[in-house]
């Protein structure tokens, strides 16, 4: 292997981020600068992916050891990640992080690069574990009493799902002699049942993903913004790499992620609290990934780029309870960025995630392209609640208020500049009369969902209008439960 030919490169990547938490614990000064050097390598690596000046593949240790694929698929995922954990690294540079944060960045963010390019199944449970041990530890940082039950609730979940998935892949080697990801397709029921038990966990899907609402909206806003914007996504990419050698699982991953949709879009209209209400989009969203394959890298890299955003926007909201949003101004840093990134999720144009969900609408086949957009109608309603906070006035001078944290936050402009950006390269190549004929559609969308939202709004003051609590850990362990039995019948 010649030192600096296309393997080197991706092997030193690969282990950049964690010699780099390394050294930041040997010198802490140097912590923030090694994080966005991690960050930094991370975007170039996507950017090489799709010039196609990377190798397509990559074997290491035999044919039962390493198998790394950074492709066309990898590729919006990689630069997610990058964007969302340099993001989090801007937005806390003038404040001191919480005790090893940033050391623990580098360890997530290094466990998630290997999760997208992974290709065997062993590589993969290693990858995902690094990430569960990693966000155990972040969501754990502020040493309360609630982070710790969460954290071990977080931690207790992801080790049960894991095991399940090892199991799988221990039959998958007993049925085919191999780890690899194209062997899954010619295995048995319980193998892919098992395996689909944990990558559905944890990519927070349907009633598999029922732990993540409290987990994402308890959290800090920074660990929150990195669940919800790229560690979320860590599960979801084996699975769009799976459905395309699983006939099985193409046909039952639409299905699953419709109903997450809609889940979580139903719990996000009645949902009382601001982070909550961001953390039920999540799994919403998340379904829509699944839906195409071909349109889930874009469609993740639109979301996780807003969802952070606005985690680390939440920091600066006056309050969580949605019920006096309306009289609690917002600092123009604050409601400008809120506006922003929730219209792209709602897929309004000329941003990222009007692209995004373009793309999906014609990647799926006849009248299921509506979905989508009826789906978004709901979105609109959702966002619609955290757009009526008025503009806060001028600041008051500097000698009569101090101000801990900039007026515009460096990470979140990072990330609105990518929404735009990005969203003006897709309308470069894609523009026609076909995309003006959707971006009417999209403005006929966000209409619907603030009528919605007008209609929705009297009956939130009333009592029952609520939702039953699915929360509660014998819900979390029971959904895991009905998920699991109900793949074993499907895909017999």
């Amino acid at each position: 292997m010649a030192p600096l030919s296309g393997e080197s490169l991706l092997i030193g990547w690969l282990l950049l981020p964690f010699m780099a938490a390394f050294l930041a614990a040997l010198l802490p000064p140097l912590a923030r600068w090694l994080a966005l050097a991690c960050c930094l390598a991370t975007a170039a690596v996507a950017a090489a992916i799709q010039a196609g000046a990377l190798p397509a593949s990559l074997h290491l240790l035999g044919p039962y050891g390493v198998a790394l694929q950074p492709d066309a698929l990898a590729a919006p995922f990689l630069l997610l990640n990058a964007l969302v954990s340099g993001a989090v690294v801007l937005d806390g540079w003038r404040r001191p992080m919480p005790g090893p944060f940033l050391l623990l960045l580098m360890v997530l963010h290094g466990g998630l690069a290997s999760a997208f390019v992974a290709v065997d199944l062993i590589s993969l449970y290693v990858t995902l574990e690094v990430v569960g041990i990693s966000a155990f530890l972040l969501i754990l940082i502020t040493r309360s009493e609630r982070s710790l039950w969460l954290a071990l609730r977080y931690l207790l979940i992801s080790n049960t799902v894991m095991t399940f998935y090892l199991v799988g892949a221990a039959v998958v080697y007993l049925e085919q002699g191999s780890f690899q990801l194209a062997a899954v397709g010619a295995a048995g029921a319980a193998a892919l049942a098992l395996l689909l038990v944990g990558l559905l966990t944890k990519a927070g899907l349907f009633l598999s993903g029922l732990w993540l609402p409290r987990t994402h909206a308890e959290a800090p806003a920074e660990v929150s913004a990195l669940l919800s914007g790229v560690v979320v996504v860590a599960g979801i990419v084996p699975l769009l790499r799976l459905s395309s050698v699983v006939p099985t699982l193409a046909e039952v991953l639409p299905v699953i992620g419709v109903a997450s949709a809609v889940l979580g879009l139903l719990f996000a209209l009645v949902e009382a609290d601001a982070k909550r209400l961001l953390a039920w989009s999540t799994l919403s969203q998340m379904g829509l990934v699944v839906l195409a394959p071909v349109a889930g890298g874009l469609y993740a890299l639109g979301h996780g780029l807003a969802k952070a955003a606005l985690f680390l926007l939440a920091r600066r909201f006056p309050g969580r309870d949605l019920a006096g949003w309306t009289g609690r101004p917002l600092a123009a840093g604050v409601l400008v960025p809120l506006w922003i990134a929730s219209l792209s999720i709602v897929g309004v144009p000329p941003l990222l995630g009007f692209f995004a969900k373009t793309g999906l609408d014609r990647a799926l086949p006849g009248p299921s392209g509506l979905l989508p957009s009826l789906l978004s109608v709901g979105t609109a309603a959702v966002f619609a609640r955290l757009w009526c906070a008025p503009l806060q006035p001028a600041a008051l001078p500097p000698s009569a208020s101090v101000q801990a944290d900039p007026a515009w936050s460096p990470g979140v402009v990072l990330l609105l500049a990518a929404l735009v950006l990005l969203g003006a390269g897709e309308a470069s190549r894609s523009w026609g009369p076909a995309l003006a004929a959707e971006a009417a559609k999209a403005v006929l969308v966000l209409a619907a969902g603030m009528g919605l939202h007008r209609l929705l709004q009297p009956l939130r003051r009333s009592p029952w209008f609520r939702l039953p609590d699915l929360e509660g850990f014998p819900d979390l362990i029971g959904g895991i439960g009905v998920v699991g039995a109900g793949l074993l019948v499907w895909v017999r």
